[in-house]
């Protein structure tokens, strides 16, 4: 009877040292050791030094650090690479053009080339696949469009394109101007309380808030508030996850019942349950109808018979679906307003040129539509392009 009940004790012991072996020696120091001496010897390509578990990470987190604490004196200089990614830098001065570095165990190949980027970017050979998104990331932002690969990326491209057509986004243009009118008589307002007429704002936080605005508008339509508190949810897992983005994650780190695990693990829940609550609410609509924003997109494709199943959504995938529409939509949208206002405050000359051309073409009564944006030749000027890139 001992024996019998020793055997399974012995299988998994053997299993979880054979796990062991394989995470540790061959995953974690084996594998890196080959595969930078591959990348050194055959092609010629160096890097920093691979750290046991943590690869590269401590050192980007602490020149990142260091270049917190950078001043830009000159605000007419835009080099500001030292500032937010002085790893690169640091390592292509070191190194050359391309370079490997390590996120953790996972090899990074970094290239300046930018011909070599546009060849990758455009391959079809199916040789280059997107990274693996760390847990953290993927929590956040769902597996959709932004991480998938293969025959998923084209039913997931398939059924979200037409809500970007050009006839699609003339019809959001209202919605927009319309937020961003609110935002505009809530500063003149601002403004207004005071004897100088003059106020200091933060415009970051101002275009984060307009920019949830209109995505939760343009995305959930009528259940716009909701879509807003599902954004809130996701704002604060953007912020654990960027403190936790260079830590060395261990096996199993992220079931622990942690103070910071039992906040994401309810912000998770909060983000899912309101996005589903939404979802509920248009399936259950008395006419049918899903409505002509992204959320209704994809669930009339779900319940179209006509595309068939190789076309459709599950619930799951509309999730992750709005949680990527959020996260991609929201940061790079908000920085883009804020840096093009900074631009045009150290730039007043141009200033003027876009503010004479916006009143010669709409006049001062009249909002921005779709017909008069395309008469807007100035503020597509290569210039001011290159300026607020």
């Amino acid at each position: 009877m001992d024996s019998i009940l020793l055997l399974p004790l012995v299988a998994l012991l053997v299993v979880a040292i054979s796990w062991l072996w394989d995470y540790t020696v061959v995953r974690l120091i084996w594998r890196p050791h080959c595969i930078a001496k591959e990348f050194r010897e055959k092609q010629g390509i160096r890097g920093p030094a691979y750290k046991f578990l943590g690869g590269n990470n401590g050192e980007i987190s602490r020149l990142k650090e260091e270049a917190d604490d950078q001043v830009l004196d000159n605000l007419r200089d835009h080099n500001y690479l030292p500032r937010i990614a002085p790893h690169f830098l640091k390592w292509r001065a070191q190194y050359g053009e391309a370079f490997l570095f390590w996120y953790g165990a996972k090899p990074r190949i970094c290239i300046f080339d930018y011909e070599l980027a546009r060849q990758i970017l455009s391959s079809k050979s199916g040789h280059f696949l997107k990274n693996d998104a760390p847990p953290t990331l993927v929590a956040l932002m769902g597996k959709g469009l932004v991480l998938l690969e293969g025959t998923d990326w084209v039913r997931h491209r398939r059924v979200i394109n037409p809500a970007f057509n050009m006839d699609k986004l003339k019809m959001m243009i209202s919605t927009m101007t319309g937020c961003a009118q609110s935002l505009a008589k809530e500063l003149e307002d601002v403004a207004a309380k005071n004897k100088d007429r003059v106020t200091e704002v933060d415009l970051n936080q101002k275009f984060r808030e307009l920019t949830a605005d209109i995505i939760a508008h343009t995305a959930f339509g009528s259940s716009y508030q909701l879509g807003k508190e599902a954004f809130q949810a996701q704002h604060e897992l953007t912020e654990i996850t960027m403190a936790t983005l260079f830590q060395v994650q261990l096996p199993g780190l992220n079931y622990l019942p942690t103070e910071r695990n039992r906040r994401k693990w309810r912000l998770q829940k909060n983000l899912r349950d309101t996005l589903m609550q939404i979802i509920r609410s248009r399936l259950s609509s008395k006419d049918g109808e899903y409505g002509n924003d992204l959320l209704g997109l994809m669930l009339g494709a779900c319940a179209s018979d006509e595309q068939g199943e190789a076309s459709s959504l599950s619930m799951d995938e509309i999730v992750d679906e709005c949680k990527t529409f959020f996260l991609a939509g929201h940061e790079t949208t908000s920085l883009l307003l804020t840096w093009t206002v900074f631009l045009l405050s150290v730039y007043p000359e141009w200033q003027e040129r876009l503010r004479n051309e916006v009143l010669r073409e709409c006049g001062t009564d009249q909002c921005p539509d779709a017909n008069s944006l395309g008469k807007l030749k100035e503020a597509r000027n290569k210039n001011l392009f290159l300026y607020t890139i």
